[in-house]
């Protein structure tokens, strides 16, 4: 009789016990692999952007409260001779909505002069820029929505936006950018929303955000204290933040994902933890007469300790690898398109958090079996037969 014998059937006994108790480590454990590697992934494409030498400046109180579109040419004249500023380029949310459609396309206007030069990661090509420039109406789009719209070059698409006055805007796809961190965004020229804001009596000159394209990261950090200092005092004063800061400010706003994830990685652990401690305990005390005849038919001590602890790691293992293996699948198979306010669209497997998820798992098998085990290793033959 082999101990991998002995295992499966105890798990047998009691089938509808076994099962629930490894739905409780899957559901958990599937959780965590895809909120890790979520969290991951924004992490991964915050430091690919944070090369990219852009330096973010808005309104110092919050985001919504917009700036000058003056505050452009204020920024550009702290470097007149463009040792440290390679452009400036004022942006405003749009918002657009699909006509019919709830989902809020991630859209904002930007200055059409210096857009390819501060956002190369959009793949802009010469023949691209030039389209860009010719129309007015010319829009850029990531990969992630055109493939969720079935959008291509040249189509002509109309957005309604979610902010005041709502207007209704028409747009012609120019470029379809590639890059995984524009992959759920889209950006027009902002002199076609200031144009369309005017005929509709709301003032349009004023930007959410400037991004500047920085020369080097020395030139980045001093332009940080230079540009706020110079907006120090007034009205409008301003806040400016690297683009990886910017992100992480803008993960926080979405929830601390980060905080959260260590949270739900503290939460997993002690549910398991719990489930699988009393799923071993209620084993442990029905077998307690059938460990005794182990025992008393000559199975050694360490032998009926390995059983009960193998048993608790084995359901353990067992549970993590149904949570694990199926969401691995679905995070291959379904991107995450939908889901417009992520910079990604799809989720690439982290292998740290598949990793961490079965380390997990095994230390919880083993914190949850070893009591029972210690005591089936000091369990007295002869007052269990008694017992039972």
């Amino acid at each position: 009789m082999t101990i991998t014998y002995v295992l499966m059937q105890n798990l047998k006994r009691n089938p509808l016990r076994s099962t629930l108790t490894a739905v409780a480590f899957a559901l958990p454990m599937g959780i965590f692999v895809a909120a890790i590697s979520m969290v991951v992934a924004l992490i991964r494409i915050s430091e690919s952007n944070q090369q990219e030498l852009r330096l973010a400046t808005h309104h110092k109180t919050t985001i919504i409260n917009m700036l000058p579109e003056g505050h452009r040419m204020k920024i550009e004249g702290l470097d007149p001779d463009r040792k440290r500023i390679r452009a400036v380029c004022g942006m405003r949310w749009y918002g657009g909505r699909v006509p019919n459609s709830q989902t809020v396309i991630q859209s904002l206007a930007a200055d059409a002069d210096t857009f390819p030069i501060v956002y190369t990661d959009a793949g802009m090509t010469p023949a691209d820029t030039e389209a860009w420039m010719k129309d007015r109406t010319a829009c850029v789009v990531g990969y992630g929505i055109a493939e969720q719209r079935k959008w291509k070059v040249g189509d002509r698409i109309t957005l309604d936006s979610s902010v005041p006055p709502y207007l209704k805007l028409d747009f012609n796809v120019v470029k379809i950018m590639r890059t995984e961190s524009r992959a759920n965004v889209m950006y027009f020229r902002r002199d076609y929303l200031v144009e369309s804001l005017k005929s509709a009596g709301v003032e349009g000159g004023l930007c959410n955000i400037f991004w500047i394209k920085c020369a080097d990261v020395p030139s980045m950090r001093s332009l940080q204290d230079d540009i706020d200092s110079s907006f120090a005092n007034s009205p409008n004063e301003t806040k400016s933040e690297d683009e990886l800061a910017f992100a992480a400010g803008f993960i926080q706003g979405m929830g601390n994902l980060p905080g959260l994830m260590q949270a739900m990685a503290i939460v997993v652990v002690v549910i398991i933890a719990m489930v699988a401690g009393n799923t071993m305990m209620m084993s442990f005390r029905e077998r307690s007469k059938e460990l005794a005849v182990f025992k008393a038919i000559g199975f050694p001590s360490r032998r009926i300790f390995g059983i009960v602890l193998g048993e608790s790691i084995f359901l353990a293992m067992f549970g993590a690898m149904i949570g694990i293996v199926p969401t691995v699948i679905l995070l291959i198979s379904f991107p995450l398109r939908q889901f417009g306010f992520l910079p990604i669209a799809s989720l690439e497997v982290s292998p740290m958090a598949v990793g961490l998820s079965v380390a997990i798992a095994l230390l919880v098998g083993v914190a949850a079996g070893l009591w029972p085990a210690y005591q089936a290793l000091k369990l007295n033959t002869v007052s269990a037969l008694r017992r039972a």
